[in-house]
């Protein structure tokens, strides 16, 4: 064989190993980031701000829906992996490039016995979505009338009572009077918390089965019969929306207008509850509504 072809062959030879020696490199290179990366999920990140604002967008929770029921795992799981992949605030285009071999690829890395990191986070989107089977307003059998409206109001300044940030997202009645919309339970659960509030007026407070903590405020009324300790199906009726609170004397109303402030809590036992934004909780219920004659 000629000389130039020998040496030639040689290089070729020695290219493709280089090549390879990379391309081997490359993959293991990002397996063990990507474990170290997930491995790195901090405990503490359940109370960060960056958590407890629940960015999921528009469309989050829905595409989150479907890949669960491709996958086999329950919401929560897959709301943990597909969050934490996007560092808690994930846009519509990444949520909506993800595919079920992801997810599963993803949560094999993130769930070991030595992840309490993955398991806390896991944990609290469950809490917070597992229960969570309708929207807290009815709509109106007459097609005809106005529902409601809201907005991102979670941590906003509020100044009744001293500087402080608002924990829930308030519905806004459309168009009618106190005691007109229905309220109703967004979950199965019990009656932890009723009677007035300085703050919140008359209102109601439901743990759910897997631990979350749903608050109705500024209700105009309660259903007849309820009580502290009472067990509630989600959709039942729990009173109706009104602008009461905002005074030390039980009764106040007017201060303010008709709406339901809507709050949603992770349980921390002795310590109390830890406020997450309702807002794009509340978006993804509207599909899942109650229709009520009024």
């Amino acid at each position: 064989m000629p000389t130039a072809v020998k040496r030639a062959a040689v290089f070729l030879a020695w290219g493709m190993m280089i090549c390879l020696v990379a391309a081997v490199c490359t993959v293991n290179y990002h397996v063990l980031w990507s474990r170290a990366h997930w491995a790195g999920v901090s405990a503490e990140a359940v109370e960060q701000e960056t958590f407890l604002e629940m960015r999921f967008g528009e469309n989050g929770l829905e595409r989150m829906e479907e890949l669960a029921e491709e996958t086999g795992l329950d919401l929560a799981e897959t709301a943990a992996v597909c969050m934490i992949r996007y560092s808690f605030a994930p846009t519509e285009r990444e949520i909506r490039s993800l595919d079920a071999g992801d997810v599963l690829r993803w949560r094999e890395i993130l769930n070991t016995e030595e992840n309490l990191s993955y398991q806390a986070i896991e944990a609290a989107y469950r809490a917070i979505l597992e229960d969570v089977e309708c929207f807290p307003v009815a709509r109106s059998t007459d097609k005809s009338r106005e529902w409601v409206s809201f907005g991102n109001t979670w941590m906003e300044q509020r100044t009744y009572g001293g500087e402080r940030r608002h924990e829930g997202t308030d519905i806004m009645g459309a168009a009618y009077d106190r005691g007109t919309y229905p309220v109703v339970s967004m979950t199965d659960g019990i009656i932890k918390k009723m009677g007035w509030l300085e703050m919140g007026g008359w209102r109601i407070g439901i743990y759910s089965p897997s631990g979350g903590y749903f608050y109705y405020a500024h209700l105009y009324s309660y259903a007849p019969g309820l009580s502290e300790g009472d067990e509630v199906r989600a959709g039942q009726l729990l009173g109706y929306m009104g602008d009461s609170g905002y005074g030390k004397e039980e009764g106040t109303v007017g201060l303010f207008p008709v709406h339901l402030h809507m709050g949603i809590y992770l349980d921390e036992g002795g310590d109390g509850e830890r406020s997450v934004n309702p807002y794009w909780i509340l978006w993804y219920a509207q599909k899942y509504n109650f229709a009520f004659d009024y």
